[in-house]
């Protein structure tokens, strides 16, 4: 016998709009443990296309364009649910970290929505949900899968946890769905937020992620005469990240080949067959790093029994093969469809026990985590 429970969930933290409805199946015995199965009703994602002029995200133009889009994608999910607002058991939102205008809208939207139903709210940490569909699923297509029971498949535990955006970078180490301890992150940039800057180094449109995978994969690994450190000088540091010296090093490179040794470069004039050597010189960098806090950390917990990755990064190919030959372990990672921010993620976090946050009062000095 199981108990059912609907909820609506909501993702404003970045550039992504986006709207999840979801139902879970729990044991009668234990209807507030993690559930059994889930049925995603309806996933909708819109991303933001205001920031290409600018080459990355305005903040307060993502606010703008969450205010416009998140009624009208809550009724579209509705409609693709099959369900009307009161047919839902709770709502949950991200809380963050994220830009602070672009919380406030989902947040706002998702109190509202709570108190006029009358029903209960949850908050959810950003980075703890991009790891949630490694964590509960094997496979989510939503053209396929959307409407289909699908059977939550945890991974062995304990279990190493590698969260890769373009916002953050952490390794961390979970005994369970809720007991994580984070072991390290990244002392500046992000890796997702350094393919964002070395593609707007070289030329190409935001985002850059998926172009510079592009446009590496262009280049002939014997014609790729450029080499940056894919390792960290402090060899204290075993699990933390650091990617600004690396985006440095791309700079110093693309001045070198402009011939401009000061000054504000654009490298889209460089020879195409440069950029492309530039392109996969880094990304074999950044991944490279990657690598290596992983091996450090398998190598001092040697109980690990498997690895999850998630994150935008995540969704990149050369990024997931090299991850897999880097151990011996099981490797989940979460789905293709789930890798870059979306609802999705934030309601089946809400489904873990003991994970939700306390949604501050709306009129509280700081109500948001940034």
């Amino acid at each position: 016998m199981f108990t059912r429970r609907t909820l609506l969930a909501v993702e404003t933290s970045c550039d992504e709009t986006s709207i999840s409805v979801i139902q879970a199946e729990s044991s009668l015995s234990a209807p507030d443990s993690l559930p059994e199965r889930v049925k995603i009703l309806a996933h909708i994602v819109e991303s933001q296309t205001s920031h290409l002029a600018f080459g990355g995200v305005v903040p307060e133009v993502a606010a703008r364009d969450h205010l416009l889009k998140i009624t009208p994608l809550a009724q579209t999910a509705f409609e693709q649910a099959k369900l009307k607002p009161e047919n839902l058991d709770s709502v949950a939102v991200t809380l963050g970290p994220g830009l602070i205008g672009a919380l406030m809208v989902g947040s706002l939207f998702a109190q509202g929505l709570s108190i006029a139903l009358g029903k209960p709210l949850a908050g959810v940490n950003h980075v703890d949900a991009h790891l949630a569909p490694a964590l509960l699923l094997r496979n989510f297509n939503p053209e396929h899968d959307c409407g289909q029971w699908m059977e939550i498949d945890l991974p062995a535990f304990p279990a190493l946890a590698l969260t890769v955006s373009g916002g953050h970078c952490h390794m961390s180490l979970l005994h369970s769905p809720s007991e994580r301890l984070l072991l390290g992150h990244t002392a500046d940039d992000a890796c997702g937020e350094a393919f964002d800057k070395v593609g707007k180094l070289l030329g190409l449109p935001y985002p850059g992620g998926p172009q510079i995978e592009k446009l590496a994969s262009q280049a002939l690994p014997e014609a790729v005469n450029f080499k940056f450190a894919s390792t960290l000088s402090d060899k204290k540091n075993r699990y933390g990240f650091s990617y600004s010296g690396l985006k440095t090093q791309v700079l110093d490179c693309v001045r070198r080949e402009l011939g401009f040794p000061q000054g504000r470069i654009q490298g889209a004039s460089l020879p195409p067959e440069v950029k492309s050597r530039i392109a996969a010189a880094f990304q074999d960098a950044a991944v490279g790093q990657l690598c290596d806090r992983l091996k450090n950390a398998l190598e001092d917990f040697p109980a690990v029994k498997s690895v999850l990755v998630a994150g935008g990064v995540a969704a990149n190919q050369i990024f997931r093969r090299k991850i897999s030959e880097a151990t011996y372990l099981p490797v989940r990672f979460a789905p293709m469809s789930l890798c870059s921010d979306n609802a999705t993620m934030i309601g089946l976090q809400a489904l873990i026990p003991e994970t939700q946050l306390k949604v501050p009062h709306p009129f509280s000095r700081y109500p948001y985590q940034t």
